[in-house]
């Protein structure tokens, strides 16, 4: 299997060029010679077969050989507000929801809320995504839109199905796997939980509660456990 590098241009013709971060993981911690072959892919659902040309200081330049284009997913497009946890959990739940297809991440702030999503913290998040997608062969990139406060957030949705994860909710999330759905918006809070307030703003904004399991879990833990139950809804591509 050939190492994979994120083109953050899309080219044209048959040649590309890798610069900066992209380009020096190539060269020097890959190790990779002019003549190897690599794999491109654009964080747009386009990727490519190349070949190296040459190899400078901060650039890399490459042949493309061929070029494949991703089919339309059959799950939703899944967006997840989440109240981000503290330090390296951040990373872990952003590789996580990578790897599941998730669509949209929009860092959520809240009554409760234990981190910041800073514009440093975003960008490291957004280098993850890169990484994430690399590792598990994904060609689109989870786009990580501006943080947003929760009374905002529930204020503008506009997404026909919007899902708050509660934890004491009668309703699961399971109930809605036989349903078509074209787009959904899940919400996960801090682990102190949603206020009284909260919930009963998100009532009044048409916000279904809905548990993602008999257990209580951690803010990374909930994110996945969104993904892997949203991805398991079918569109309706109509």
């Amino acid at each position: 299997m050939s190492p994979r590098f994120f083109l953050s241009q899309t080219p044209t013709g048959d040649a590309a060029t890798l610069a900066g971060d992209e380009a020096r993981h190539l060269s020097r911690v890959m190790r990779i010679k002019a003549g190897d072959l690599v794999e491109l892919f654009d964080g747009q659902g386009t990727s490519w077969s190349a070949t190296v040309t040459g190899i400078e200081r901060n650039e890399v330049t490459l042949r493309l050989d061929a070029r494949y284009t991703e089919k339309i997913s059959q799950q939703p497009v899944i967006t997840l507000a989440v109240a981000l946890p503290k330090g390296e959990r951040q990373k872990w739940l952003i590789e996580k929801i990578t790897e599941l297809g998730v669509d949209y991440l929009t860092p959520l702030t809240t009554s409760r809320s234990v981190a910041q999503p800073t514009s440093a913290a975003i960008s490291r998040l957004r280098r993850g995504v890169v990484e994430a997608c690399k590792q598990s062969k994904r060609n689109r990139l989870l786009e990580i839109t501006p943080s947003q406060s929760l009374d905002t957030l529930l204020s503008t949705a506009s997404t026909k199905v919007c899902i708050l994860a509660c934890p004491t909710s009668i309703d699961s999330m399971q109930s809605m796997l036989s349903t078509p759905i074209d787009e959904m918006l899940i919400v996960i809070g801090p682990e102190g939980g949603f206020t009284e307030e909260e919930l009963a703003l998100s009532r009044a904004h048409g916000f279904q509660h809905m548990s993602l399991g008999q257990n209580t879990l951690r803010i990374e833990t909930a994110a996945i456990a969104a993904a892997v139950l949203a991805g398991q809804c079918q569109r309706s591509l109509s």
